[in-house]
């Protein structure tokens, strides 16, 4: 029977609904749109390329949570998406190797299960019957036999850190029945403050279980916590990625995964790459991939080098798993690659190796060759982010989410020896709203001439005569890159902070996003600069000058952002550059000795002294800490500063940013936004946010007021803080002085 007549029938019967077509209403892209934006979270492409799967999220503000939707279509010229409507609690899906039977993961039994829905039938098949949480699972290329990972104690994810009790301190610190001994090499602020904050002694007890047809479920001996496997082939085998028993039970250590393989007929586990933790006088190695070579007993493996929690040094081989006992990596032939925790192998055969990997800011897919890393056929003539690859079989057919600063995300399906094209219309009515102009800008940096890089949204005004009001934003990580994607930072990672960028734009300013020294994706070099607040802090100001010369930006109102590191890094470069008439920061600590002291004492012997103190401790340099503390320079500046925070995060160790710039005369604002941890997810507090800080550089930077009578409060508070400011006789006047005064 023909697949798309199949997908009719189910439209028929009314167990799915038509993807309904967006209209374009030719109108500006405002803050509400970006609640309208669908937002492609994962795919699944069957193994004979026919039939494609994909799950959808947008953030609705009527309901206030975020709203998932699975998609399964064709793969045929106009085929029509169609939404099942018995899945659509689905996680985690994927085909089943050889059949249009789509599994996933579902609670609809109470606990998470493996199930799987016939294409053809309608039907729902249950696969496990655990007592406890599946997590992961894969079947093996026959569809015989399925492996899958149970966990016995909760994610530190995003749900359960707001819905889960942990087993941390704080119940005993406030509510048991005699002292505490408090570890404090492992317990900080938050353990005396969120009784749901995961403790870094926190670890998920993974394990790893095989079904065959119509026999018993076994659990696989593995010598620790399964994270990953990979089938090979043959079904024979599995490679596995886990944390070795022997790194302990130390959060620290959860990412030090150990590579293995298990014969599923013998029931025999054989290390190949131990890692081992860092060390004061040794780094520390982990090993992840596992995938396999097809038709072949080869399975590639990466190694990763930690110098310190930043820092990672990368590489990758082919390891033999037939000739058994563990990876020589002095015989191996190992080949250099920058590490990003996104990155992809798909292997297609022993000389060449599919590649998703981020370049420049700039995610595609690439392939290792003899003669190095090439551009994939698969995204000839596309330009700008690609990314969740998936491929048939047999790789000749395959399938991508592609998206650039102004043009949202779309699926698109690609067949050999064809130019990829556009299957999905999920935002034709948002891609229809007038839009920004966005483009790559590089600069050479003030300090040593090093050529950086970075992103520019401008107004669209094909005759723009006089310079704009310039938002500068400073990324976090930091190696963390400003992508080439559509609202990336509003989104990214479920969303990070919604600073609304398009929005500024099409409110008259220009929008600077640079990727300064420490980012990652522009090779080893660029992202390990030698001083923390040196090269960054030159490219980003001499970026600004940059665009300040091209005409662009007016010298006379530069704004200034930043989120998690930066939301420290900005505030540096802005007490050693008097020039920015405006700034917000979310997230970040302004105070590295108040940092330093509410922090478990790993975490500041691994990050904090390596990575700020150069190798020093507070109490061994204390200067070094004073230097980049930000708040203990802020006298005589003259910036408008807005703080924002989360309850469940770093609300507490802000503090510090709005008290000291008070001290220094700077008109401040300090907002707390509840339920809310270092990412802001809940859809009205994302719209409060994005709307505070767009009015926020509109007061500072334009003078302009939201005609609202909702937000009177707020503009009398501003008004005021501004005539409070250019009341001080004392102090050098700020340019929004003279602009009032005008």
């Amino acid at each position: 029977m023909h697949l798309l007549f199949i997908l009719f029938v189910f439209i028929a019967s009314g167990t799915i609904s038509v993807l309904a077509a967006g209209s374009d209403q030719n109108r500006q892209f405002t803050i509400d749109d970006y609640f309208s934006v669908k937002r492609i979270i994962d795919l699944s492409l069957s193994s004979d390329g026919a039939m494609i799967a994909y799950a959808v999220e947008s953030q609705s503000l009527k309901e206030n949570k975020t709203i998932r939707t699975i998609y399964i279509s064709t793969t045929e010229v106009r085929a029509k998406p169609v939404v099942i409507e018995t899945i659509q609690d689905a996680r985690r899906f994927a085909w089943i190797p050889g059949q249009h039977e789509l599994a996933f993961l579902s609670r609809r039994d109470g606990t998470a299960q493996v199930y799987s829905l016939n294409v053809k039938s309608g039907k729902i098949h249950q696969h496990t019957h655990s007592e406890i949480n599946v997590t992961a699972f894969k079947f093996a290329p026959s569809g015989s036999v399925l492996a899958f990972i149970t966990q016995e104690r909760p994610n530190i994810d995003l749900e359960s850190f707001y819905t889960s009790k942990y087993d941390g301190p704080y119940d005993r610190l406030h509510n048991g029945e005699s002292g505490t001994v408090v570890d404090f090499d492992r317990t900080g602020l938050y353990d005396f403050l969120d009784s749901n904050h995961p403790n870094f002694n926190t670890r998920r007890e993974n394990r790893l279980w095989l079904k065959r047809n119509g026999k018993n479920v076994t659990e696989a001996l593995v010598p620790g916590r399964v994270e990953d496997f990979h089938w090979s082939s043959s079904g024979v085998k599995l490679s596995i990625r886990y944390v070795d028993d022997n790194i302990g039970h130390d959060a620290f250590f959860n990412n030090l995964t150990s590579l293995g393989a298990l014969n599923i007929g013998l029931n025999i586990f054989e290390a190949v790459a131990h890692a081992y933790p860092p060390t004061e006088i040794k780094r520390g190695k982990y090993f992840t991939g596992g995938e396999w070579v097809p038709g072949q007993d080869l399975i590639h493996v990466r190694r990763i080098v930690e110098r310190d929690a930043w820092f990672k040094s990368a590489d990758w081989t082919l390891f033999n798993v037939t000739d058994g006992g563990e990876l020589d990596e002095h015989a191996a032939t190992w080949h250099s690659i920058e590490k990003l925790d996104s990155d992809k192998f798909i292997p297609v055969d022993a000389s060449h190796l599919y590649f998703s990997k981020t370049v420049n800011a700039v995610n595609a897919l690439f392939k290792f060759e003899s003669d190095g890393l090439v551009r994939a056929d698969i995204l000839r003539g596309v330009i700008g982010t690609a990314a969740h690859f998936e491929f048939s079989a047999d790789f000749q057919h395959g399938a991508f989410v592609h998206e650039d600063l102004t043009t949202p995300a779309e699926i698109f399906i690609w067949h050999d020896g064809d130019v990829a094209r556009q299957l999905t219309h999920l935002n034709d009515a948002i891609a229809g709203r007038k839009m920004p102009v966005g483009r790559e800008i590089t600069w050479k940096s003030g300090g040593d001439g090093k050529t950086v890089h970075g992103w520019l949204l401008e107004p669209k005004s094909p005759h723009k005569d006089k310079p704009t009001p310039l938002i500068t934003f400073v990324h976090g990580g930091p190696g963390l890159p400003m992508q080439n994607q559509f609202s990336y930072y509003f989104w990214a990672y479920g969303g990070v902070w919604p600073y609304p960028f398009e929005v500024y734009a099409l409110n008259g300013f220009s929008v600077f996003l640079p990727n300064y020294r420490g980012t990652v994706t522009y090779g080893d070099e660029f992202r390990d600069p030698k001083n923390i607040d040196g090269e960054a802090v030159d490219d980003i100001t001499s970026g600004i000058e940059y665009l300040v010369q091209q005409g662009v930006a007016d010298p006379d109102r530069l704004g200034l952002s930043g989120h998690s590191h930066g939301a420290w890094l900005a505030p540096l470069v802005m007490t050693r550059s008097n020039q920015f008439r405006a700034g917000s920061f979310a997230e970040g600590g302004g105070n590295m000795v108040t940092v330093y002291d509410l922090m478990p004492g790993r975490l500041n012997r691994v990050t904090h002294d390596v990575v700020f103190g150069d190798g020093a401790s507070l109490y061994e340099d204390p200067q070094r800490y004073i230097d980049l503390s930000p708040t203990l320079h802020f006298r005589g500046l003259n910036t408008a500063v807005m703080f924002e925070a989360g309850a469940k995060s770093f609300a507490v160790g802000m503090l510090s940013y709005p008290k000291a710039a008070q001290s220094a005369g700077m008109p401040t604002e300090f907002i707390v936004y509840p339920k809310t941890g270092h990412n802001i997810t809940i859809p009205r507090i994302q719209k409060e946010s994005a709307t505070r800080n767009l009015d926020w550089f509109r007061f500072w930077l334009k003078g302009e007021e939201d005609p609202d009578l909702a937000k009177a409060e707020q503009y009398v508070r501003w008004r005021t803080m501004r005539d409070e400011r250019c009341a001080r006789e004392d102090l050098d006047r700020a340019s929004y002085c003279a602009d009032n005064e005008g």
